[in-house]
C-alpha cells in the first residue's frame, strides 16, 4: 500500500513540474516579408506570421529589424491575439469588418526558434496594450531570429496574467520562394544602407 501511495506521489510532482502548456498549431498559417524605405534607401526588414485557432483566436506576429540615419541598430518584437466574434459559426461583421472580443492585456510574450534563437530585450522595457505586445529586442539576436524564422518551425508563447502556463503556438509554414528571394534582397540592401552610413559617418 505504501509502494502505490509513493508512486502516486512520484507521479503527482512530475505532472506538476511538466510543461503544462502542448503547442497549438494555428491554422490557415501565412508568412510573409515585410520591408521599410526612406528616402530611396532601406531602413528595415522583417517577417509577418498569422494564423488562427479552432476557437476562432487570431494571431499576427511581426518581427522586424530596424536601422537609423544615426546609426542605431534595434529590433522590434509585436505580437496580436484577437478573438474573432462569431455568429452561426460565422464572423460577426460591423461596416463590413469583422468584429474581435476584447481578451484583455498580453502581459507578457515571446518567440523562440526550433533551434533557440531568442533575442535579448533592449533597455527601453515592454509596452502591453490592448489585444497587442510590444518589445524592442536587440538587432544582432532578432536577425538571426528573424532568419531562422524563414527556415525552420518557431514557436510564441503569450499569457495574460502574469502567472499560469503560457498560451504556446507552434508556426510550421516556410516563406515561398518568392518572399524568400524578398527577404534576402531586403536584407542585403539593410546591410548595403547600414555600411553606408557607417562610412558617410567616419568622415
Amino acid at each position: 500500500m505504501k509502494y502505490w501511495i509513493l508512486l502516486f506521489g512520484v507521479l503527482l510532482s512530475a505532472l506538476a513540474f511538466a510543461d503544462p502548456s502542448t503547442p497549438v498549431v494555428p491554422l490557415n498559417q501565412n508568412l510573409a516579408v515585410v520591408d521599410y524605405f526612406s528616402d530611396g534607401r532601406q531602413t528595415g526588414c522583417g517577417l509577418r506570421a498569422t494564423g488562427e485557432t479552432r476557437d476562432d483566436l487570431w494571431l499576427n506576429v511581426l518581427i522586424t529589424v530596424f536601422r537609423k540615419d544615426t546609426g542605431a541598430t534595434f529590433g522590434v518584437i509585436k505580437i496580436v491575439a484577437r478573438k474573432v466574434n462569431t455568429k452561426d459559426g460565422a464572423p460577426l461583421l460591423k461596416d463590413g469588418k469583422i468584429t474581435y472580443a476584447d481578451l484583455g492585456k498580453i502581459r507578457k510574450a515571446w518567440i523562440r526558434s526550433d533551434s533557440g534563437k531568442q533575442p535579448m530585450a533592449s533597455k527601453n522595457g515592454e509596452s502591453s496594450h490592448s489585444d497587442a505586445y510590444m518589445v524592442d529586442t536587440e538587432f544582432t539576436g532578432t536577425e538571426e531570429l528573424l532568419l531562422a524564422m524563414s527556415q525552420e518551425n518557431f514557436k510564441v508563447g503569450l499569457n495574460r496574467n502574469d502567472y499560469g502556463p503560457d498560451e504556446i503556438f507552434q508556426f510550421d509554414k516556410r516563406l515561398s520562394p518568392d518572399e524568400a528571394t524578398k527577404l534576402s534582397v531586403c536584407m542585403k540592401n539593410l546591410r548595403t544602407a547600414m555600411e553606408e552610413n557607417k562610412n558617410k559617418q567616419s568622415f
